[in-house]
């Protein structure tokens, strides 16, 4: 069995067991007595990936394995061209967690609202059961639905655009992407750890997770990027 494979089988389950059991379409206020409270503003923890002095890219235990398509347009891409960032574009769900600012969290009865500060990016992940909708247009952060399992948000989403998971190496994310996001909050309250597994058969020829850490920031508040076309860009780090 490939990991692939393996994979798309443990969402089945997952969604499977969650129907069964009733988890899926629970009374709103059911989902939010049992969700852990991940309301408030968070920053990437110290001594993780992408702490608050590391501006890198977050990854996995292993590098991502490319398909011959994927390896094609990482070795195509030149950060200083073809960052999304040029456009004033989150570029990806990787790149929206890995930037080292705040990020606030908002729980509501039938969903959860991610804001960024990285290009004031906002996400909505709807915890009402309703299922992907293949008819909707896709968006560089896809569309998300979620549910909670224990101390964890776990968070689905399709229907994206093509990106770039990995903006300084290039690694591509396209139209074919899922991810899975599982935020797991420790016992005291005061850190969450964030894992999401990728999976994209035109790209990767085994599904990649990336992991970090976030600790909770009552001390900071998220505030405005306000992305500019013409200031976008490196080139105040290019040589002359």
């Amino acid at each position: 069995m490939t990991r692939i494979v393996a994979f798309a089988m443990f969402v089945a389950t997952w969604n499977l067991s969650a129907a069964q059991d009733g988890r899926v379409g629970d009374a709103a206020e059911d989902i939010t007595a049992a969700a852990p409270d991940l309301d408030g503003v968070w920053l990437a923890a110290p001594g993780t990936i992408a702490a608050s002095t590391q501006a890198v890219e977050m990854v996995g235990p292993e590098l991502p394995q490319l398909t011959a398509e994927g390896l094609r347009i990482r070795e195509e891409y030149d950060l200083f061209v073809d960052d999304p960032g040029y456009l004033c574009s989150p570029s990806s769900i990787n790149r929206v967690w890995s930037n080292p600012v705040p990020i606030e969290i908002e729980q509501h009865p039938d969903r959860v609202i991610l804001r960024y500060e990285y290009m004031d990016a906002v996400r909505t992940v709807y915890l009402d059961g309703r299922s992907q909708r293949v008819d909707r247009p896709p968006e560089v952060l896809g569309h998300s639905v979620g549910r909670y399992e224990g101390s964890t948000l776990i968070i689905e989403s399709t229907g994206f655009t093509f990106g770039y998971i990995g903006t300084v190496s290039g690694t591509p994310q396209t139209e074919t992407l899922s991810t899975i996001e599982r935020l797991t909050l420790s016992d005291d309250g005061q850190r969450f750890r964030l894992d999401i597994f990728h999976v994209d058969p035109a790209t990767f020829t085994t599904p990649w997770i990336s992991t970090r850490d976030f600790a909770r920031r009552t001390d900071l508040e998220r505030l405005v990027w306000d992305c500019v076309l013409e200031d976008a860009g490196y080139e105040e780090f290019q040589d002359p």
